[in-house]
């Protein structure tokens, strides 16, 4: 008999502390790849670049947690059968933290011991382990730290279904996922729909993201003879499964930290599995929507060791790969989603157990083991008919709530009311507003953002079209004079990149009442069209309003490091109060400045306090610490009348986060041009 249950479930976290008081518009989340060298085929048909999203705003960013646990007893949804045990945080974003299989007593994913983020995700915090759910733009999604709306409903046959679903702002788009785990079966199901509810084209993204433990001996196979990987910063097609003297499809064989998009055939089952030497493993499928499949691995590396260990226990080393599967051939792409459209396929994960000697063979051997041992378990078809007998329970109201998320879908449900749209997803409850929704909805009903202290942070953000919408009819009414509205309305023209314009209504914010959120934005806007010195001025106005907020110190003190205004972050951060200079991230700034004036000695007792200086959100591909690092040993050099090889260095571990630091290797191989 299948069960689904709450549970508590004992995990050592750390503590997020809030969101950042600053508008998400400092780190642009984009990437790009060069044209101009593309090496593809037309029958590729890759949407490298469509609809990259810059900015997280309107999110806020989670970027306060520490790296300090403590035991903590965490929410978690449970599915149950005789042969399964699925664990699920509701929390973070749905997440499956584990999936048991009973039957072998082994754990199927890489189970993260702790809650540790790092910063990885599109609002900063992310943390390694389970099979996450990335919906609407490229990167780990919004909620990966986040509730999820999460409810608990029922298949025709009484089987229980664990339901998450969530309003995407960004993309204006709701994503519902249904699991179940009918009685006496051997894999976990989930059916996902996404419901672009607009009357225009959005462009869409959806990865699962399944974190496998690193095991030597583990190789994954999936059924191609290509995989599209990024060379020279351009997508390139390289050969599977050798490539430059190695089998890529060993994950801890590969040296460097990279990504292969595997090039599954159009007409071919799509699957991943990862068998360790005995042929046991997980195994992934779907139904056709989800096209693409692709490993991650950190990399055979000191960089790539350090950041699994820096994201887990510190005395674990956290070491694991990642096998996704999405609906784009590539994460270098969106897919154009029609209006009024729904997408819909399912999922299956659970133990597959292969002849050891076919899984380890030539690579044609294996992918014929693993299509033939994924047909005993379920078949393509089974799949697909799952899909379509699912259909009313994913269009059917929930039985019960279980945790209720925030209050934007409910927000979207009012604005449509009141502008006369038919309702996104009528079947579910996206329960009630909050305070953050409380601005928008007098906007909405009375034509104004309403008063807000100018001294306190904005309580929420909006980015959506219908919003702008409203914004402009109100400063051209009621709110002509109220600087908050003129704010939010500068933020979203600047999000346009229409920065003349953005420039003058965050102008107008500041001239209605002076903010530190207006003025910090501008220095954001004079940065990006590359006026340095107006980026310098605004940002320090901004932090002479508001000079005990760590969000904003952090940034100020980054604009001074990026300027290399060394004597002005001196001043700046010895003039902070206490608790700031305490902050790590400011610490390393400092660190800089006490360098750059030749202060060797208060430099290093920062860089090496307690062991060596962390950063608890250092960016993914940041190298901070080791640049840190690299300066003061250069400083000494000089001091001494030497010189300091940058190219052959060998720094300490806890400062070392390269993950390319092999990237020879990648450029020496030989790609497929067609």
């Amino acid at each position: 008999m299948t069960e689904l249950r709450v549970e508590k479930l004992n995990i050592p976290s750390v503590e997020f502390n809030g969101e950042s008081t600053l508008p998400s518009i400092s780190e642009n989340l984009r990437l790009t790849f060069m044209q101009d060298a593309f090496e593809l085929s037309e029958e590729d048909e890759l949407f490298v670049n469509y609809g990259m999203v810059e900015y997280g705003f309107p999110y806020k960013a989670q970027d306060k947690y520490s790296r300090k646990l403590q035991d903590r007893q965490q929410p978690v949804v449970v599915l149950e059968n005789e042969y399964l045990k699925a664990t699920f945080l509701p929390q973070f974003g749905g997440k499956l933290h584990s999936l048991f299989d009973k039957v072998a007593g082994k754990e199927l994913l890489f189970v993260n011991s702790v809650v540790r983020p790092c910063h990885l995700g599109v609002r900063n915090a992310w943390m390694s382990g389970g099979v996450e759910w990335n919906c609407g733009y490229v990167g780990h999604n919004a909620f990966t730290c986040d509730w999820m709306h999460t409810a608990r409903t029922r298949l025709e046959d009484g089987t229980p279904v664990l339901r998450f679903y969530q309003f995407e702002r960004i993309r204006g788009i709701v994503y519902q996922m249904d699991f179940f785990l009918p009685e006496q079966s051997r894999l976990l199901f989930v059916r996902t729909k996404i419901v672009n509810p607009q009357f225009k084209v959005v462009p869409m993204y959806w990865w699962s993201n399944i974190a496998a433990p690193d095991v030597p001996g583990n190789r994954v196979i999936v059924p191609v003879t290509n995989t599209f990987t990024a060379r020279d910063s351009h997508p390139v097609k390289i050969a599977v499964p050798e490539y430059n003297g190695i089998d890529i499809t060993y994950p801890l064989n590969n040296v460097i930290s990279i990504d292969y998009f595997w090039n599954i055939p159009t007409n071919d089952r799509k699957f991943i599995c990862q068998v360790d030497r005995t042929g046991y493993g997980l195994v992934q499928t779907s139904t056709k929507r989800l096209k693409g499949r692709k490993l991650f691995v950190w990399g055979n590396s000191k960089g790539g060791d350090r950041w699994k260990n820096f994201l887990t226990a510190d005395d674990e080393s956290g070491s694991y790969n990642e096998i996704q599967a999405g609906i784009a051939k590539t994460q270098y792409e969106c897919l154009p989603m029609p209006p009024k459209t729904v997408w819909e396929w399912v999922e299956a994960y659970g133990a597959i157990q292969l002849d050891p000697q076919k899984a380890h063979g030539s690579w044609e051997e294996a992918k014929m083991e693993a299509a033939s041992g994924l047909d005993s378990l379920v078949s393509e078809q089974e799949l697909e008919l799952m899909l379509q007998a699912t259909k009313a329970m994913a269009k059917s109201p929930a039985e019960e709530m279980l945790y209720r998320a925030d209050g934007w879908g409910a927000l979207e449900q009012k604005r449509r009311a009141v502008c006369g749209e038919d309702p996104m997803c009528a079947y579910l409850d996206f329960g009630e507003l909050t305070p953050e929704q409380e601005p928008w909805l007098r906007l909405l009903e009375q034509g104004t953002v309403g008063e807000h202290d100018p001294s306190k942070p904005p309580v929420s953000y909006m980015c959506q079209g219908e919003w702008t919408n409203c914004l402009k009819q109100a400063v051209n009414g009621q709110d002509g004079q109220n600087w908050f509205a003129w704010l939010q309305l500068g933020l979203n023209t600047f999000i346009e990149k229409d920065y003349e314009r953005a420039a003058a209504m965050l102008q107008t914010s500041v001239r209605q009442k002076e903010s530190a959120w207006a003025l910090y934005a501008l220095s954001i806007l004079n940065r990006d069209i590359g006026d340095h010195e107006k980026e310098v001025c605004y940002m320090l106005q901004a932090w002479a309003l508001r000079n005990d907020d760590v969000s904003l110190a952090r940034q100020t003190l980054r604009c001074l490091y990026e300027n290399r205004r060394f004597a002005q972050l001196k001043t700046v951060y010895e003039g902070m109060p206490s608790e700031l200079r305490e902050d790590c991230r400011c610490k390393v700034y400092y660190a800089f400045a006490l360098t750059d004036a030749g202060d060797i000695a208060g430099a290093e007792k920062i860089l090496y306090q307690d062991g060596g200086i962390l950063i608890p959100d250092i960016r993914e591909c940041e190298t901070i610490t080791l640049d840190l690092w690299i300066a003061v040993e250069e400083k000494k050099a000089e001091l001494a009348g030497k010189t300091f090889d940058r190219e052959h260095i060998d720094p300490p571990r806890f400062a070392d986060f390269r993950m390319f630091a092999n990237v020879q290797w990648l450029n020496g191989g030989q790609i497929i041009r067609e």
